[in-house]
């Protein structure tokens, strides 16, 4: 049996703390055996946080004091999550003095989490991670999990998968990516936002959907709206829904991580996270 860890970057914000308030409420209806709280500390951070022409260099002792404190913080960031969540997870917490993301990259490749939980901000909050949202998506490798800073943890029974049906064999992802979705398994929504129903051009693909389906409940729905963007967020506001997914590959309709992006409108302004497949 695989061993199911999550990690989480984390900053101190209220951003990054909701995000770990959600993964602890999972972690009561799913099985997971190990958190990883990482905190990225490097020499640049505070002239990141603080960009300014009057930003003075920090001493070593300024800077040791300082990371003294933060991994204080991050102990006690750990304890809370540990209280919170079931007894048998065990929470480790881990401190780089890389970038995010290299620290990112290098923890996910030393230690093969499962999942990746990174709070994204609103027109309210804003947080060193969020800021990097997108970048973040674009450079992980494993399935990422968006929470939205102002969402508050909902048992997962509803997913809804935006999928274009012309392109039916990308749900293959589901079969084969790591566990994240048997853990939770929802009911799942699929739905082609096609305007100009080109589905009905080619209603014998939808068969191929049995074969990526097997083993979920599912449920197939249409939407003609115009706007792709509209018309997904419309669909979760219907429906009840705890749960988007994104699935990998250019013809999935989160594939450009750009500021212009589908990926971006969704992830940053929806009200419900977002997990994105790799």
């Amino acid at each position: 049996m695989l061993m199911k860890t999550i990690l989480i970057p984390v900053d101190f914000s209220e951003t990054s703390k909701n995000a770990i308030e959600y993964a602890a409420n999972l972690t009561l209806d799913i099985e997971v055996d190990r958190i990883i709280l990482l905190k990225s500390f490097n020499t640049n951070f505070y002239a990141e946080l603080l960009p300014s022409p009057d930003y003075i260099q920090k001493t070593t002792e300024e800077l040791n004091e300082e990371r003294r404190v933060v991994i204080e913080q991050l102990k006690s960031l750990g304890k809370e999550l540990q209280d919170h969540s079931k007894s048998a997870i065990k929470v480790e917490t881990a401190i780089s003095e890389q970038s995010l993301l290299r620290s990112l990259r290098q923890i996910i490749k030393d230690e093969k989490p499962d999942l990746l939980i990174v709070g994204s901000d609103n027109l309210l909050t804003q947080s060193y991670i969020g800021a990097q949202l997108i970048a973040i998506v674009r450079t992980t490798t494993i399935p990422t999990l968006i929470v939205p800073s102002t969402f508050k943890y909902e048992q997962i029974k509803k997913a809804l998968i935006p999928c274009d049906f012309k392109v039916l064999s990308r749900l293959d992802s589901l079969k084969n990516m790591a566990d994240p979705l048997k853990w939770i398994k929802p009911e799942l929504n699929i739905l082609n936002v096609d305007p100009d129903l080109d589905h009905l051009a080619h209603e014998e693909d939808v068969d191929i959907l049995k074969e990526f389906m097997e083993g979920y409940h599912y449920k197939i729905h249409y939407s003609e709206d115009p706007n792709i963007v509209h018309g997904i967020l419309e669909f979760t506001k219907k429906n009840e829904v705890q749960l988007m997914i994104a699935l990998p590959g250019k013809y999935s309709f989160f594939y450009n991580f750009t500021h212009s992006s589908i990926t971006e409108a969704i992830t940053l302004n929806s009200l419900l996270p977002v997990l994105i497949l790799k």
